[in-house]
């Protein structure tokens, strides 16, 4: 088991990361049905969604099936300078940058509001959809940047001889 995780680990993300999107969508349709003028909001904002945070996963898996990356646990050691690492590492900030844009800049926020309760964010304030955007990218950069500084010794973690 431990095998099929470390090299598929990826799949489980994209799983992981569509769920919301599903549960969610059920009840979009309580909004469109009182306004049909937001299907299109909760389409577009479904779609970013699954696109947007299923890229990192999706650049992990090429990575594990056809890069030769043995198992996940490599990606904890970009310092390797393995293409496929630093292209998911790439993935993970270019998502960052794009929602943070779309959230500040162009009216991400206010769109959330719109479309009630889309992704489990209920509020009629900019600011607070902001503000716990904010607490996700300190989190997300911080995590990032420590899977960048620490380096695991990946060759001792058990199982790993056979993989």
């Amino acid at each position: 088991m431990f095998c099929v995780l470390s090299k598929y680990f990826w799949v489980l993300g994209i799983f992981i990361t569509s769920m919301p999107v599903f549960t969610d969508r059920k009840a979009a349709k309580d909004y469109v049905r009182e306004n049909p003028d937001l299907a299109p909001g909760y389409r577009k904002l479904f779609r970013g969604y699954l696109i947007l945070l299923s890229l990192p996963w999706i650049v992990m898996g090429i990575g594990c099936t056809v890069g030769g990356m043995p198992s996940v646990w490599h990606f904890f050691n970009p310092e390797d300078g393995n293409p496929y690492v630093l292209a998911w590492f790439a993935s993970n900030f270019i998502t960052l940058a794009v929602i943070s844009y779309w959230i500040f800049f162009i009216g991400g926020a206010q769109m959330l509001i719109r479309h009630h309760n889309v992704l489990s964010i209920d509020t009629s304030n900019p600011a607070v959809i902001k503000l716990v955007w904010m607490g996700f990218l300190v989190l997300g950069i911080t995590i990032l940047l420590i899977m960048w500084i620490v380096h695991i010794p990946i060759e001792e973690l058990p199982y790993m001889d056979t993989l």
